[in-house]
């Protein structure tokens, strides 16, 4: 750091139990760092994400809502040990790369009050990526990721920062136009983004790619493992959301490629028949497995993103919701004929991927997001 290098305090979802929200917090990280600015991650825990909170989170999460045997008297109080050993688990290694790769800030944050009580100090705050201004996933208007704790004259900036929604309810409008119109410069994930700050009047926010897109095979091979990696090719398996046809077209494309199944878990429960299971692998090691797949078979937008930022041949299945971002993506690089529609589809396989362009677009789309946070850091 530089005697007169600025400091800029980032707000984001990076600790959200789950690989996307560690390496988008690390790709933002080194996305500032890269523009000349000294970055500090805040480390604010929404109150389902407070480490003691994180087992009820669980508890009541989609998965549970899906197992009928939740629903019975005095299952969930029965399940409450097993269950809190399998959070730790998933948490070990995201909070390991948390600690060893993200510069957070001293100070643990574990509610809106606490940061207003005594906020980072900084030249400039940022709203980071991910889903930060989503009022459904962060149970209402939550004024952190707004940036209201900032002191009055603060310079407030937003990057890569995403609704995450197609609409926005009626009560929001007004508690967001007022935030919002406190930032400088705002840059979002989605174009729909955009047009939605337009209609509650507030102007000017311009698109950018996801951070970890900022990041090229060669940027994130400095830091990937191959620890996990199997010694024979291999169809890696990146699945967010249960469903028993993704698993079936598994094993066909399995069968077609003469490969075998390589599966990231977040736990044994996700463990399928016929498939190799790496449960809870470091991050680095999740990198390190997608870096050196063969073929991809994922659900899941960073699966998608690093699949193609990496030169990793792959198939993209609907998530169910959400899905409009992946298109987004894949419309973006031109390889909407690798998004499954059809489950007998295996021939999808084979549906050449131009990695030459897909490295174009990314190249034009880097240089306009470094534009972005350069003159909203200067101005």
């Amino acid at each position: 750091m530089t005697e007169n290098q600025q400091t800029v305090a980032v707000m984001t979802l990076h600790n959200s139990p789950n690989y996307g929200s560690c390496l988008q917090t690390y790709a933002t990280q080194t996305v500032l760092s890269d523009v000349g600015v000294t970055p500090r991650i805040i480390d604010y825990y929404r109150e389902d994400a407070i480490p003691e909170n994180e087992t009820d989170r669980a508890l009541n999460g989609q998965l549970v809502k899906k197992m009928p045997i939740f629903r019975l008297p005095g299952v969930k109080a029965l399940a409450r040990i097993p269950v809190s050993r399998i959070v730790a688990r998933r948490a070990a290694p995201l909070n390991e790369f948390r600690r060893s790769r993200l510069a957070l800030t001293d100070h643990k944050y574990y509610s809106y009050e606490d940061l207003e009580a005594d906020p980072p100090q900084a030249d400039i705050y940022c709203t980071g990526s991910d889903q930060v201004w989503n009022s459904v996933w962060n149970k209402g208007f939550n004024k952190a990721f707004y940036l209201e704790f900032a002191p009055a004259e603060a310079k407030r900036i937003a990057y890569a920062a995403s609704i995450g929604k197609s609409s926005l309810e009626e009560w929001e409008k007004a508690p967001m136009r007022e935030a919002l119109l406190k930032y400088s410069h705002i840059s979002v994930r989605e174009e729909e983004a955009v047009e939605l700050l337009d209609s509650i009047g507030v102007h000017g926010a311009v698109p950018v790619i996801d951070p970890t897109l900022m990041l090229d095979r060669s940027a994130w091979g400095r830091i990937a493992s191959k620890e996990s990696v199997p010694e024979q090719p291999y169809i890696l398996i990146y699945q967010l959301n249960k469903n028993p046809e993704f698993d079936q077209y598994a094993q066909k494309l399995s069968k077609k490629l003469h490969l075998p199944l390589y599966r990231i878990a977040y736990g044994v429960h996700e463990k399928r028949k016929g498939e190799h299971t790496i449960v809870c692998p470091k991050v680095e090691e999740f990198l390190g497995l997608f870096m050196n797949a063969e073929y991809v078979l994922t659900d899941s937008f960073h699966g998608t993103a690093f699949s193609l930022n990496l030169g990793r041949k792959f198939v993209s299945i609907s998530p169910g919701r959400f899905s409009g971002r992946i298109m987004n993506l894949l419309k973006m690089t031109g390889v909407t004929d690798h998004y499954l529609e059809d489950y007998r589809d295996v021939k999808i396989a084979d549906n050449p991927i131009d990695f030459g362009y897909v490295q174009s677009v990314f190249k034009d789309k880097r240089l306009r997001a470094e534009t972005f946070l350069r003159n909203a850091i200067k101005e």
